[in-house]
């Protein structure tokens, strides 16, 4: 048995087709398919069912996946702490949008090191999934009252700002509003999955007050793009306020002391520190 068959053998599994399988592991379907008789071969029964629709595990199959999971794991493992003694090649970091185009371009510049790997998720949800996963093993994101039992360590934390066009007729010539201010207004706003969305809510409600959304969008530049159309107004965290345009304002928002606490989480603590050297 070889692992690039329990590979292929997951991967088809989980996107339940050889064309898929292949695709994702970048290879030719007739070597996908290859591999897959390969292991067939040794286990001595199919593994999967055929059919015009795709495929499906078959009982034999069923009782080798707890084991493949097992086999690739342990072997992902046994890599990553070989990878982790050379430095941090075969590293993978996982980050909003928009720490990875804003705060982490300007750290990991400092560094000469190009042997990690980037992974982009608008949600803390996702990350810490794929943290459980271990198909990441670093993630940034604020995981203030989030029940997760990996290594953490603080990174930097920020507030937020109300982001308007430039010609918002309430706004535009304002140079900090106050939260009584806002508090009654419609706000583009990321889903609810995104942890800035979680703050800011709960935020609203500890005030007595209800965050009013006029539409949820699942990217922050993409909202900048609706403001900077003069559709609508929103509530950010300051890192976008690195690289709006001319047409967009950044407001300070009094007496709104939310912070959010950018937080490295490791599945490996030494990881973990190693990636805080590198990007505080």
């Amino acid at each position: 048995m070889r692992i690039e068959w329990i590979e292929a053998f997951l991967a088809t599994v989980e996107t339940e087709s050889f064309t898929k399988a292949s695709e994702h592991l970048n290879m030719t379907q007739p070597a996908l398919s290859k591999q897959i008789r390969n292991l067939e071969a040794d286990v001595g029964s199919e593994l999967f069912a055929r059919s015009t629709i795709g495929v499906t595990l078959t009982k034999v199959g069923e009782q080798l996946l707890p084991t493949a999971k097992t086999i690739h794991n342990e072997w992902n493992e046994v890599k990553k702490a070989i990878a982790i003694k050379q430095g941090l090649k075969g590293i993978t970091i996982g980050a909003w949008p928009s720490v990875a185009t804003s705060y982490l371009p300007k750290k990991l510049a400092f560094t000469n090191r190009s042997d990690y790997s980037l992974k982009i998720s608008h949600s803390y949800v996702d990350l810490l999934n794929l943290l459980k996963e271990g198909k990441i093993d670093v993630a940034l994101f604020d995981n203030t009252g989030i029940d997760q039992p990996f290594f953490s360590t603080p990174l930097f934390s920020e507030g937020f700002r109300l982001y308007v066009h430039k010609d918002h007729t309430i706004f535009r010539e304002r140079e900090k509003v106050h939260f009584e201010d806002i508090k009654d207004e419609e706000f583009l706003m990321l889903l609810e999955t995104c942890d800035a969305r979680r703050l800011i809510e709960k935020e609203f409600e500890n005030r007595g007050a209800k965050l009013n959304i006029s539409s949820e969008i699942e990217f922050g530049h993409s909202i900048l793009g609706f403001i900077e159309a003069n559709i609508g107004i929103s509530i950010l965290p300051d890192i976008f306020a690195e690289r709006i345009s001319s047409d967009l304002r950044a407001i300070p928002i009094e007496n709104f002391d939310v912070k959010r606490k950018v937080t490295i989480i490791a599945r490996d603590e030494k990881v973990g520190r190693k990636v805080l050297a590198m990007v505080r």
